[in-house]
């Protein structure tokens, strides 16, 4: 892909591994870097690591957002990368009211938030590009984890339906749905102590691979990217056509045992 040199990008969640990996992969690419997260100490890590500029600020909270616009300036920055996001496996009815709201405050309504904030600079300079971290869930959703299905589900929606609202417009709307991610973030937490599955074990991707088809959005502009094998991407894809198919394709998966063993691993969290 072309160099971003000069270009600027705002991260949130960047002290996670996959928001890592995407900051270190814009990084090479010569961006300017507003790297954004609560976890002052991971954030300090990454943002040394990469001579970058940091922010501790919540996408949740209304004052972080601004903190967050007001860093940026007037223009916006070229390229926002809505990454921050929590998960948690459990029956829903076992979930407290506020969790439930924090997680959608953090996964999609921060991200609609931050984006209505910085738009407007990115509308009146006729440029700019926002990449939305959803995942696999948004499109074949999986069992024990309504609140987090549901934030990412919204997230696509609200991408790409603003992706047409921008048509002819200079700015762009891309989201990016990958399938479990290795190594990081829920999956890093989980995995080692689930019970082996070989499907799903075997849908997972490295965070490369995620930070590779973050470039390929700023590259092409695409409207919606899925990460995964070709095997789970087709899955996903008739999953959300047919409800037989989805039926089907998590029987085959074994996803509710998966789930199940989730929601003890995830026991002493709270959204």
């Amino acid at each position: 892909m072309a160099s971003l040199e000069g270009r600027s990008a705002v991260i949130t969640g960047a002290a996670g591994g996959l928001g890592r990996a995407i900051a270190t992969a814009l990084d090479r690419q010569g961006a300017r870097l507003l790297l954004v997260d609560i976890d002052a100490d991971g954030l300090a890590d990454i943002a040394s690591l990469l001579e970058a500029e940091a922010l501790v600020a919540d996408v949740a909270d209304a004052s972080g957002r601004a903190s967050i616009a007001e860093r940026c300036g007037g223009g916006g920055p070229d390229i926002l990368i809505n990454n921050a996001g929590i998960e948690k496996a459990s029956e829903y009815a076992r979930l407290g009211q506020d969790e439930v709201r924090h997680a959608l405050e953090v996964n999609l309504l921060g991200a609609m938030l931050l984006t209505h904030a910085l738009l407007p600079g990115m509308r009146e300079r006729g440029g700019g590009h926002v990449i939305h971290m959803a995942s696999m869930a948004a499109v074949k959703l999986v069992p024990f984890n309504a609140v987090y299905n549901t934030a990412k589900a919204g997230l696509a929606a609200f991408s790409m339906s603003l992706s047409k609202e921008l048509a002819g417009t200079g700015v762009h709307s891309t989201v990016i749905c990958p399938s479990a991610v290795t190594g990081v973030g829920m999956w890093a937490r989980a995995s080692g102590q689930l019970s082996p599955n070989r499907l799903v074990d075997s849908s997972v991707v490295e965070p490369g691979t995620v930070a590779s088809a973050v470039l390929h959005a700023i590259d092409r502009r695409p409207v919606r990217i899925l990460v995964g094998s070709p095997l789970v991407r087709a899955g996903t894809l008739l999953s959300a056509l047919s409800p037989r198919v989805d039926r089907w394709t998590d029987r085959l998966s074994g996803i509710h045992a998966v789930y199940r063993e989730r929601i003890r691993t995830d026991g002493g969290r709270r959204l």
